[in-house]
């Protein structure tokens, strides 16, 4: 017991000591938020599919380790975003992986990636529709995830503006039970 009470700390203090976005809740509907965003900076690398994500966070890593125009090690953030297909085989190059820039480095400006494909942005604030769900690794669960949220927007009169996208809080070693996997989709009210 005094193990497993160990390897919760240790986790647990992995996923609250880096710097998260903030956000306001504009509703809530069990597992559904409707949230407001401000522009996240963010760093990019090309992914060729949900499960072949290790390339572009090695590119990434080595961005926030020191492989940019300043040599600045950069502190690791959460959550980690993956757009394109939920499929596991997906084209390749077909989707993106980015990290969320600090705060304090995108004040001061965020230095430009040395790494080939990687890539400085944003993604746009407004209002976002986010799920939370079980079993990151499975194609049904983030598929079944991505429908759950679809089908609540067209229930309460919004519309997707976009395509939606993953955004993965942990670690890949933390425990099944302990992660924060969400499905997020921008929205526009139709009315």
């Amino acid at each position: 017991m005094k193990i497993l009470t160990t390897l919760f700390l240790v986790f647990a203090s992995a996923a609250f000591g880096i710097e998260k976005p903030g956000y306001e809740v504009l509703r809530k509907n069990g597992k559904i938020e409707l949230r407001k965003y401000e522009d996240l900076p963010v760093v990019s690398a090309p992914m060729a599919g949900m499960n072949q994500r290790n390339d572009s966070f090695g590119q990434l890593f080595q961005y926030i380790s020191g492989a940019n125009a300043k040599q600045q090690k950069i502190k690791m953030t959460a959550p980690v975003f993956m757009e394109g297909s939920h499929k596991d085989r997906a084209p390749a190059k077909s989707g993106t992986m980015s990290f969320l820039i600090p705060s304090k480095v995108a004040m001061a400006g965020s230095p430009d990636p040395s790494g080939d494909g990687v890539n400085l942005g944003k993604i746009n604030g407004g209002t976002i529709a986010a799920i939370r769900f079980k079993g990151w690794k499975s194609e049904a669960a983030r598929k079944a995830a991505i429908d759950d949220l679809q089908d609540w927007v067209k229930s309460q009169g919004w519309k997707a503006d976009g395509q939606p996208f993953f955004a993965i809080y942990n670690p890949p070693w933390t425990p099944e039970f302990m992660r924060r996997n969400e499905v997020w989709l921008r929205v526009k009210p139709t009315r």
